[in-house]
């Protein structure tokens, strides 16, 4: 096991697969006018209109996953803490993933998604 907490590469894909799966899955019935996801190449891209982007990627060389809010100028890196199974910043703020993606969808469309 390394100190990300992945016993493997193949377990560090995995877990990001899982991530992006359950955050995919929360768009399958929201109106793509509103937001649209899509999962491709190792990276899950939000696009609201009018072109604004928050795009998930993976980073395999530091077994992160980043996130980047392009029009807000922004990017956060998280890495996985295997005793809770969530993803938090690395720069200890306090974000964890799921959450702070909750709240920026409600500031961004006015809809509740809960992964």
């Amino acid at each position: 096991m390394n100190s990300k907490g992945f016993e493997s590469e193949a377990a560090y894909r995995a877990k990001i697969k899982e991530s992006f799966d359950r955050i995919d899955r929360a768009f399958e019935s929201i109106d793509p006018d509103i937001v649209e996801c899509s999962v491709q190449f190792g990276a899950l891209t939000l696009l609201f209109p009018p072109g604004k982007k928050c795009i998930l990627s993976a980073q395999p060389s530091v077994e992160q996953l980043w996130m980047a809010l392009a029009s807000q100028g922004k990017a956060y890196h998280f890495d996985f803490d295997p005793t809770t199974g969530l993803w938090h910043d690395d720069k200890g703020e306090g974000i964890e993933l799921i959450a702070f993606l909750e709240n920026f969808l409600n500031e961004m469309t006015g809809l509740t998604i809960r992964f």
